[in-house]
């Protein structure tokens, strides 16, 4: 007798109240630290613009675990009241090509990018940084200071935002240009941090914008800045701060490496006045990673 799979329908799903509770920040820092510490080039996304919503698939390979997320990105929802963000995932045992587990693909989303921030800037902030500004109150602002909060207590947070945040400073962008730390977390399609208003020694995690026509960050201070990425061939096809950067003079040359190398210790800052760059586009191993551990931890999936 055969044992036939389970149906998709009858998938165990994995919601965001239950990642959150399986994979705290710290562990999900962790997470990325291990998945980076042995990354292998993944496919590039594909996707469509829908009714105005970016729609992106984006799969991934990790130790013998496969995963792909669907996720649909809609600004417009912002002015409904819903979720700018949705989406599902598919975790997939790799060696018996079986699904194994749905998450929603939105919390695993508000939950890698932050922690991406937090591992960069562990590598790469001044030892002695203590003031953070996040630009954007939206999801991504928000998770943002919550992983600073969990994983950077000491670091004194203020928001930078078009509306009041409960409980958090909100400050203005020139006093916010002025943080040890960064978080630029927008939509923006012009820049909201020049170069000028940037602190000697400051660090920044530029993750809102994944669109070459889009930008968070002016030119000036792409060609200032120490670059890291998260992948440089994802970068070059999505991050729109570098690439309209290289059509002002800026070389993907001086690109000092990606989140790999920061791991691996081949890249550091220079100096302490060294202004040091994060850019993400957001990568489908990311998600992995996390998918990955939670569904460990709730039992959906052995530990390797």
């Amino acid at each position: 007798m055969t044992t036939e799979p389970p149906h998709a329908g009858a998938l165990p799903m994995l919601g965001g109240d239950a990642i959150r509770a399986l994979v705290p920040w710290v562990d999900a820092v962790a997470a990325l630290a291990e998945a980076f510490g042995a990354y292998r080039p993944q496919p590039l996304r594909t996707g469509l613009v829908a009714g105005g919503a970016d729609v992106l698939v984006m799969p991934a390979a990790l130790g013998g675990v496969v995963g792909v997320k669907l996720v649909a990105v809609q600004p417009a929802n912002a002015a409904r009241g819903e979720p700018v963000i949705q989406g599902i995932y598919v975790l997939i045992d790799g060696e018996r090509g079986r699904p194994v587990a749905l998450l929603d693909g939105a919390a695993l989303t508000l939950l890698r990018t932050p922690a991406a921030s937090v591992l960069a800037t562990q590598h790469l902030a001044r030892p002695d940084a203590r003031t953070l500004a996040v630009f954007g109150a939206g999801p991504q602002g928000l998770a943002h200071l919550a992983a600073f909060r969990a994983c950077r207590p000491e670091l004194e947070p203020m928001v930078v935002a078009r509306r009041p945040v409960p409980g958090e400073r909100l400050v203005s962008a020139a006093v916010g240009s002025a943080a040890d730390v960064i978080c630029t977390c927008t939509s923006s399609a012009t820049p909201i941090v020049v170069t000028d208003a940037v602190r000697s020694g400051a660090h920044l995690n530029a993750v809102g914008v994944y669109r070459p026509e889009r930008r968070e960050l002016d030119a000036a201070l792409v060609r200032r800045a120490t670059v890291v990425v998260d992948d440089r061939v994802a970068a070059a096809e999505e991050a729109g701060e570098l690439i309209q950067a290289s059509r002002d003079g800026w070389s993907w040359d001086r690109v000092a490496g990606d989140l790999a190398d920061v791991v691996a210790g081949r890249v550091t800052r220079r100096d302490d006045r060294d202004v040091t760059v994060f850019k993400s586009v957001g990568l489908a191993v990311e998600d992995l990673a996390v998918a990955r551990l939670a569904a460990q931890r709730a039992g959906l999936l052995a530990v390797s």
